[in-house]
């Protein structure tokens, strides 16, 4: 009997189907962290979840006007910002999924793909929520563009494929 790591590295387990939900769940998790910190902190005299975007947009209207906030309202603000941008990349991997499972890419090719994908997205995640220095933001930004290559690679090579 096989191990789970030499199934899922000779292709019998499709992670790329199953990276969708998962992809969903690590982009909330920054929002569900900072929602605990701002609780626990009374940020703003606590969270406001009857109207939570109004929360975040007070936090950017205070830090628009010039206001210099804290610390921890900036770690919220990231988290706020590192969870919307998971859920618009969300997008960018569930159509590359969708490409690569019509175009027959292999399930091992898209395995190790999904895997870079979703370790550089935690890496990102982690990253976008303790960045407070314009030097780590580059390292940021570095695993965010490495965090979109899989979905490029698999768009790009279904395309080679799916010709009608």
């Amino acid at each position: 009997m096989a191990s789970f790591f030499q199934q899922l590295f000779a292709g019998e387990v499709n992670l790329s189907i199953a990276s969708l939900p998962l992809t969903l769940l690590l982009a909330a998790i920054p929002h569900w962290y900072t929602i605990g910190l701002a609780e626990k902190n009374k940020v703003q005299g606590g969270w406001t979840n009857e109207n939570p975007r109004a929360f975040v947009a007070r936090l950017n209207a205070r830090a628009a006007s010039g206001t210099k906030l804290t610390a921890l309202e900036e770690k919220i603000l990231r988290g706020q910002s590192a969870q919307q941008n998971g859920f618009e990349w969300w997008a960018l991997w569930a159509v590359a999924t969708v490409f690569g499972y019509l175009a027959k890419v292999p399930v091992a090719d898209m395995n190790r793909y999904t895997i870079i994908h979703v370790g550089t997205r935690i890496v990102y995640y982690y990253l976008y929520l303790n960045t407070s220095t314009r030097a780590s933001s580059l390292l940021r930004t570095a695993a965010f563009q490495v965090s979109w290559y899989p979905a490029v690679a698999v768009i790009f090579t279904a395309s080679k494929v799916l010709k009608y």
